[in-house]
């Protein structure tokens, strides 16, 4: 089964640290903790253990990570669902795998993760991430800054 803490160390590098742009929908975000999405926390005094208990209860348990028998599929779909949120990266697996596209991944979805070629899956969930980056960048040309790093981001660059 896939460990928690081989993902999430490599999730708090590519979030970095305090930021607070304009630009950005979630506003203030600290380790990529954001406070749109956080409004009673200080995000600004965030330590990276609190920031850790955030991610593995809102979003490692919500895409059962530790039921995924892959490191990597749990860690794509982790960093996933920090990027994007839970719901979009589950959806994102569920149409690789071709489960309903219902963005909870349940017991079928599990299945067919845990049966899917690792390496197949890979190439395909990266590539939907790309388009779904591009489809933000459509929608709203002022995400054409982040675009770069998103991809870098997917290809681990």
């Amino acid at each position: 089964m896939a460990n928690f803490n081989n993902s999430i160390d490599k999730v708090l590098v590519s979030e970095g640290g305090y930021v607070n742009d304009p630009n950005d929908r979630g506003g203030e975000t600290k380790f990529g903790i954001s406070k749109r999405a956080y409004p009673h926390i200080d995000i600004k005094n965030l330590t990276t253990d609190e920031a850790k208990a955030i991610y593995k209860q809102d979003y490692w348990d919500s895409i059962k990570g530790d039921e995924i028998n892959s490191d990597l599929v749990a860690y794509e779909i982790f960093d996933t669902a920090v990027n994007m949120g839970s719901r979009t990266a589950s959806k994102l697996a569920q149409v690789i795998i071709g489960s309903h596209p219902d963005g909870i991944i349940g017991v079928q979805s599990l299945a067919k993760l845990n049966e899917i070629n690792e390496e197949l899956f890979l190439v395909k969930y990266k590539l939907a991430k790309i388009a779904r980056y591009a489809y933000l960048v459509k929608i709203r040309p002022e995400n054409k800054k982040f675009l770069f790093g998103w991809i870098n981001r997917v290809l681990g660059a």
